[in-house]
């Protein structure tokens, strides 16, 4: 019978095994390369705000040292990674819905000074048309009209 089976979290059994070897969160933290906080996180049964990758050879790293057997605290990696999958699920969704609306508001800014631009130069060939002078009733003047001929 495993260890799961027995509804014991696989923190406080790594937590038990570190602590009848005399060795301290700090100790094992050491030995992993990581901060004692993910030790910590790791032993309360936390999500450890890293990728699971990671994660799962932090655990499988302190379970070698305090000597617990893969069979052990696979079943417990499993079960994690499929937190890990459903968090980051959500977390790819609320990407998604940010770059939709992203998308939203550049598309309206966009529209918008198209529009400004469009009245801009609506008004500005409005007036250059004021300033022409109209010359339609010009007469030129006649071959008699010369002076000097």
């Amino acid at each position: 019978m495993g260890i799961m089976e027995n509804n014991i979290s696989l923190g406080k059994i790594l937590s038990d095994l570190r602590a009848n070897m005399g060795l301290t969160q700090k100790d094992i933290a050491a030995k992993i390369y990581i901060k004692t906080e993910i030790i910590s996180e790791i032993e309360n049964n936390q999500l450890v705000q890293a990728p699971f990758v990671l994660v799962k050879g932090y655990i499988q790293t302190y379970a070698e040292i305090v000597g617990l057997p893969n069979e052990e605290y696979q079943p417990y990696l499993d079960a994690l990674a499929k937190q890990y999958l459903t968090k980051q699920s959500v977390k790819l969704k609320s990407i998604d819905n940010k770059k939709y609306h992203n998308k939203k508001i550049f598309f309206i800014v966009l529209f918008i000074l198209i529009c400004l631009l469009g009245i801009g130069l609506y008004y500005a060939t409005g007036q250059t048309k004021n300033n022409y002078v109209e010359v339609s009733h010009y007469i030129s003047p006649g071959p008699s009209d010369h002076v000097n001929s």
